[in-house]
């Protein structure tokens, strides 16, 4: 299947708009900083600022201090990718480029709306059950969790290639080759009486080409010391609960343009949008964490064509 015209229309005035960037301050960090420390200093600044400004809250913030680092340190990231990237095209260099500093400015923003002086527990589901049923899979969890915990989300679904591993075509008809093993290893909960963030953490995760996918888990996981690297590179995506809404804060799979909005598919390769938006939230709702590959999520299933495992943790 071809993308559809309206999609790619849509794509390209999101690209476009994203370019175009305001309120951040036009700093480097000091000429003695160079490399990713550098990178790492800037994206931080720019989060803080943007917080103290106000303009955090902008739907695209994620996407245009990306296409801002991408302008302003291409050369640091041309060294940075040159010791692992020697068999990759130039455009796989430049996708290559892409996510990784998308990835981690959202990583950094989804971390700046985590709740201030939050009680924090580290859990690791455990299955106690599994059910077939027609083309889907119901995976039970016990998770031993506080019942103080405001709005709890019970149900966690994902495309079932991101578990299995698998070639084949999403739903809008693009190509995957991935290995799977990227399940959820472990959920950090940080909440207050009246906030909730979920800090989701996947064993890896798996670009659509694996040529770019085994040069993105080495790099992801020296960018990012301490991270489980037992099927690659862990991945680590958060939501956040407030005032009976869910905010997916640079996690959201949805991405608008000229008030018209469509959902990224699982095997998006070249530019996924890491955009903000907000669903509400009610006891039964689903979360959806692999509309795309890299764990764009939503409570809308963009995926509709795929099998899927649905999993079910009682919190109790």
């Amino acid at each position: 299947m071809v993308m559809s015209l309206k999609w790619a229309k849509l794509l390209v005035g999101v690209l476009v708009f994203v370019f175009v960037f305001s309120g951040f301050v036009s700093a480097k960090p000091q000429a003695d900083v160079s490399g990713w420390t550098a990178i790492d200093m800037f994206v931080r600044y720019q989060i803080d600022m943007g917080k103290a400004k106000g303009i955090s809250e902008d739907p695209y913030f994620v996407d245009r201090l990306t296409n801002l680092v991408l302008q302003w340190f291409d050369k640091e990231l041309d060294a940075e990718i040159a010791p692992y990237a020697g068999n990759l095209t130039p455009e796989q260099r430049e996708q290559l480029k892409y996510l990784l500093i998308s990835d981690y400015i959202s990583y950094l923003y989804q971390k700046s709306f985590y709740p201030k002086n939050a009680k924090t527990l580290v859990v690791k589901p455990i299955k106690v059950a599994s059910v077939k049923a027609g083309s889907k899979v119901y995976d039970y969890y016990y998770a031993p969790m506080s019942s103080s915990i405001p709005y709890p989300i019970h149900w966690w679904v994902q495309v079932r290639v991101d578990l299995d591993g698998g070639k084949g075509r999403d739903s809008l008809g693009q190509c995957y080759d991935v290995d799977g093993h990227n399940g959820i290893s472990k959920i950090v909960v940080r909440y207050a009486s009246t906030k909730v963030t979920y800090e989701i953490h996947f064993y890896d995760e798996d670009h659509p080409d694996p040529a770019i996918d085994a040069v993105y888990d080495k790099i992801r996981c020296v960018a990012y010391p301490g991270r489980n690297s037992r099927y690659g590179c862990e991945d680590i995506e958060s939501i956040t609960v407030e005032q009976g809404t869910i905010k997916f804060a640079g996690t959201w799979s949805n991405i608008c343009a000229n008030g018209v909005c469509v959902e990224q598919t699982y095997a998006m390769q070249m530019w996924p949008q890491h955009e903000t938006g907000e669903r509400p939230y009610s006891i039964s709702v689903a979360i959806y964490v692999s509309n795309v590959w890299d764990h764009l999520m939503d409570t809308v299933d963009s995926n509709p064509d795929m099998d899927k495992n649905w999993g079910y943790t009682s919190w109790t």
